[in-house]
């Protein structure tokens, strides 16, 4: 269980439209980073014109980002990945439906898992990267048959081709079965196949034994303040996510894949299409891409995480555009490549988006949506009026206008999303639907919450470290204060309910200590940990 903030809407971003998108663009640069406190690039490209690009902030301790700055890009990587993979369909090396079994003889079940299945995250297999105490080995390296051997004992959650699920585990086999069918490693092949022939010259597979001339350091926002972060043993990501490059050679990688020069067309648009489950339904998900819309464009993206490093690929096919983003701080409050993304679009390409047109309506019902609303992962969306105005803030985010589109809905005009309040028998507010990108949450009205005055004498047998699935939960007093923070995210200030149960400032989450315990209370589960 994380306290996280991507819960279901990101709506950071700058609303003065009127400004140009390079002045736009910039505002958000620096309400981002405004002490340059790590380092973000940009990247935007339409046709052949370069519409923007900016970087901006710090890559090392004393090193300022540049535009040949290095950043690892983590499950960005997945792309590479898959067009190796259909190279080798190309040259006849390697089919589609081929199953596992035949480059991993003892594979359990490998008979019923195909390369199809690996490329569209269906096969079923356990992700190596969700399992308990993975994180307490990933600064230590490994070696690629130790790591298949360990897959090979996970086990499946599901019957291939059933569901679909992110699956870190397929695309490390991939990255695997690339080096038994090519004769060379991965490393290598990705070189001379792509990274030479496109002209990334500031790309390749990660080696943390390397010295890299001009590499961004990976940081995170921990106890309130950017430190570094823990260093993974690039080893373990594999096929999955190791790959470094830079936003002017992601853009070259996109002018070069969707123009049909490193794959045919046939094959690459397969690699486009959503997945098709067993069932007849589909996921909006290929080969290595997620296809996805925008105010009526289509794009396909991917994102990628790793501690200490966020990024973001997009390209819109019938505006031949690209966007890159690329962060050297996980985790933090603001600057999400995927948002940042989203939002530049929306300032470059508003000529080709679809807006949604404001309604009048009786401003008087206004007061009836203010309150707080639930969100999933425990994120609060405060909703408030200001002189005939409705505006809706987030957690840990700006406060935005919302605009009326017809009974009781409201839209964004920042980002792609509405909310819909829904009355109950007695005229009042009881739930929200939010929908954003494809997907719909219902967001529960909250009860007002008070803190009591309360003797800090009690917290003191609270203060200290639990331990939490092989993470540490830290609780703490600083200047009257009281703070909570689970290791490798955020720090968040909590209130006090009873002399027992706090409740966190900005999430809809609480704790309660009990003798040497600490129970998690967030969406309906509870997580108990013990005092170490």
């Amino acid at each position: 269980m994380k306290f996280t903030l991507a819960a279901a809407i990101l709506l950071l971003g700058q609303q003065a439209f009127s400004q140009s998108a390079t002045k736009s663009a910039d505002s958000l640069i620096n309400y981002l980073i405004p002490n340059n406190e790590h380092a973000i690039s940009v990247l935007i490209k339409k046709g052949d014109e370069i519409l923007y690009e900016k970087v901006q902030g710090k890559a090392a301790p004393k090193k300022t980002v540049d535009e040949n700055t290095i950043f690892r890009i983590g499950s960005v990587t997945k792309q590479f990945t898959a067009v190796a993979i259909l190279k080798l369909v190309e040259e006849g090396k390697i089919k589609l439906d081929d199953t596992l079994d035949k480059f991993i003889a003892d594979f359990p079940k490998g008979e019923s898992v195909t390369i199809h299945h690996l490329l569209t995250h269906t096969s079923g297999i356990k992700s190596y990267t969700d399992q308990q105490g993975f994180l307490e080995k990933v600064e230590k390296p490994t070696k690629i048959l130790e790591l298949v051997k360990e897959i090979k004992g996970l086990g499946y959650e599901f019957e291939p081709g059933d569901q679909w699920k992110y699956n870190n585990s397929g695309y490390f086999l991939l990255g695997y079965i690339i080096e038994k069918v090519s004769g060379k490693n991965y490393s290598e092949y990705l070189s001379e196949n792509i990274f030479q022939t496109t002209g990334m010259e500031r790309s390749g597979v990660y080696a943390n034994e390397d010295k890299y001339i001009n590499e961004a350091i990976g940081y995170g926002l921990m106890d309130g303040k950017v430190k570094k972060v823990l260093d993974w043993q690039m080893t373990w990501a594999g096929g999955a996510g190791n790959i470094y490059s830079t936003c002017e050679d992601l853009i070259t990688w996109n002018d070069a894949v969707f123009s049909g020069k490193i794959i045919e067309q046939k094959l690459l648009g397969k690699a486009l299409e959503p997945v098709e489950l067993n069932d007849g339904t589909n996921h909006p998900y290929g080969y290595g891409w997620a296809v996805d819309e925008q105010r009526g464009q289509k794009k396909y993206l991917h994102s990628g995480g790793l501690h200490g490093f966020l990024s973001y690929l997009t390209y819109y096919p019938e505006l031949n555009a690209s966007i890159c983003v690329l962060s050297n701080a996980s985790p933090v409050f603001k600057a999400v490549p995927a948002t940042v993304s989203n939002l530049m679009s929306n300032y470059f390409f508003r000529g080709d988006f679809e807006f949604e047109q404001e309604l009048d309506v009786d401003k008087s019902k206004f007061s009836l949506y203010e309150g707080q609303y639930s969100y999933p992962g425990g994120a609060i969306l405060t909703v408030t009026q200001e002189e005939g105005r409705l505006y809706a803030q987030l957690t840990g985010q700006q406060k935005f206008e919302i605009f009326p589109k017809g009974d009781h809905m409201f839209f964004w005009k920042i980002v792609q999303a509405q909310i819909e309040f829904k009355l109950n028998n007695k005229g009042r507010v009881g739930y929200a639907i939010h929908k954003q990108n494809g997907s719909e949450a219902k967001v529960n009205k909250m009860e007002e919450r008070k803190s009591i005055k309360f003797n800090s004498k009690f917290f003191k047998s609270y203060a200290g470290e639990y331990e939490m699935s092989g993470k540490w939960v830290k609780v703490w007093e600083e200047k009257g204060d009281y703070f909570t923070q689970i290791e490798g995210q955020p720090a968040f200030k909590i209130l006090p309910k009873s002399t027992t149960r706090f409740f966190l400032e900005i999430m809809d989450v609480e704790i309660e200590f009990g003798e040497q315990s600490l129970t998690i209370f967030q969406s309906g589960s509870e997580i108990i940990t013990r005092k170490k």
